[in-house]
């Protein structure tokens, strides 16, 4: 798109703590470790901060502008979680950190393999010439309700034209909110120096499950391998979600019921350089399932039971002794709230649940397995 940007601008997301063999500062630092590898980054251009926002103990600065948030609120399994956060600033220090090595699809399809839980991600539209649309031509459309949103409360506006002006439709609250507003303004009021003389930011936010689910779509549907940045077809994703959040009609209807069917104004549809509306992808619930667990856990555990296995020296008997020693050892010190979670599991297989005792009779029938592997006939 000619003097027209478009990027991810900000993305959050959590992550379970899954490390409970080790304490929680060594927790803590063990995912530090991974992500200080995947972003080759020393020790010295890592920053612990003295607080931790949100509930999490720990807190890093990645670099300058990437934050890690470790040992934070317990997620359904019981384990505690974790948090990266990437602003503007952070998604463009990754951009920098993996040049020519990944891209935002890579990252992405990285960050899935943690079982993540997408919290927040944005899309911006930058129009930097306002060629086809002015900020006066927005405000009147809006004034005079010639338009149609997804959205059923009406938009917030707030500011001047001359000083610079906020339309916001939906809320912090929302799965989907959509924020037009003039970033040349706002970044003057900062006292940054641009070479911009016309900055307009279109930014869609995307949250909880409207955020995993919009991840999920530009995986799925817009992959692009010829974009050294994204991998992602980004641009016709975000015009399609656009012109679906919100339609600029070309004339108003005395029966604004039916507004809806009126022809979209031709100067909108240049901007977006797109006539196919999107449709943003459905907000469903991420369920953790005992497939959810095996996915996140079994390629994490794979070199270890193969380390196992050599180590038995590929002696079935040994190998299956070891796994009842650690089997016995983890189950040894399972909370309630783990216990409850494979409950869950076995419902979801049709089979019976466990109770506190039955649960202690099945760690009593690994210990008689153990035993009777031990014996010397």
């Amino acid at each position: 798109m000619e003097n027209k940007r478009i990027i991810i601008d900000y993305l959050s997301l959590t992550f379970p703590q899954a490390y409970n063999n080790l304490s929680e500062r060594n927790e803590a630092y063990y995912i530090l470790d991974i992500f200080r590898e995947y972003f080759k980054l020393d020790m010295c251009q890592i920053e612990e901060c003295n607080y931790a926002v949100n509930n999490y103990r720990y807190q890093f600065i990645l670099s300058k502008y990437i934050i890690l948030r470790c040992s934070g609120p317990m997620n359904a399994f019981g384990y505690r979680t974790c948090q990266l956060e990437l602003k503007g600033e952070g998604c463009r220090e990754f951009e920098r950190l993996k040049k020519g090595e990944a891209t935002w699809r890579d990252f992405l399809e990285f960050l899935i393999g943690f079982n993540m839980n997408f919290k927040r991600i944005d899309v911006t539209v930058d129009d930097l010439s306002g060629k086809e649309i002015k900020m006066k031509y927005l405000f009147d459309k809006i004034e005079s309700n010639c338009y149609t949103s997804i959205f059923k409360t009406e938009p917030k506006i707030l500011g001047t034209l001359k000083r610079g002006l906020t339309i916001d439709f939906g809320s912090r609250n929302s799965m989907t909110e959509l924020c037009i507003y003039d970033k040349l303004n706002q970044q003057k009021s900062l006292g940054k120096k641009l070479d911009e003389e016309y900055w307009t930011r279109y930014e869609m936010r995307f949250r909880q499950g409207k955020a995993d689910s919009v991840v999920l779509d530009l995986l799925e549907n817009y992959e692009d391998d010829t974009d050294d940045v994204y991998g992602l077809d980004l641009k016709a994703f975000a015009t399609k979600a656009l012109y679906a959040i919100l339609d600029i009609k070309e004339k108003l209807r005395d029966d604004k019921a039916h507004l809806c069917r009126e022809a979209t104004d031709p100067k909108w549809l240049k901007f977006l350089e797109t006539t196919e509306k999107g449709i943003l992808p459905k907000a469903v619930a991420r369920k953790s399932t005992s497939e959810t667990s095996y996915n996140y856990i079994m390629p994490k555990a794979k070199m270890i039971l193969l380390l196992w296995f050599v180590e038995a020296k590929c002696n079935k008997k040994l190998f299956e002794e070891r796994l009842y020693h650690e089997l016995f050892n983890l189950l040894s010190d399972t909370s309630r709230m783990q216990l409850k979670r494979f409950n869950e599991f076995m419902v979801e297989r049709n089979l019976p649940t466990y109770t506190d005792e039955s649960f202690k009779d099945l760690l009593k029938e690994i210990s008689q397995i153990i035993e009777e592997g031990e014996l010397p006939f």
